[in-house]
């Protein structure tokens, strides 16, 4: 964990009704991911892509940390907008560093 500030509590929002949501990838991995809004420390790798995306009308786009380059999670975009769908245990905000 390199502790770099990748978004903040304030930055989540409700996606379908809901701020969090639990998936499992093609491989079965399950992944419980946050929405957020904004993500300043998250840089995307790759093209953006439709094929098993978990939210239908969106492509996602893998998501990293900016310093230490970490898998975080995702951004989904559509023609209307975007957001990060960030794996909440790859997380740690301010008041839970101890």
């Amino acid at each position: 964990d390199c502790l770099f500030q990748i978004t903040r509590p304030g930055d989540r929002i409700a996606i379908r009704g809901r701020q969090t949501h639990t998936f499992a990838n093609p491989a079965g991995l399950v992944y419980t991911i946050g929405a957020f809004s904004a993500a300043g420390g998250c840089g995307t790798w790759g093209m953006p892509s439709e094929d098993f995306t978990w939210f239908p009308g969106y492509r996602w786009q893998v998501a990293f940390c900016r310093q230490c380059r970490a898998h975080l999670g995702w951004m989904f975009s559509s023609g209307t907008g975007a957001f990060w769908g960030l794996i909440l245990n790859h997380l740690l905000f301010p008041s839970e560093a101890g």
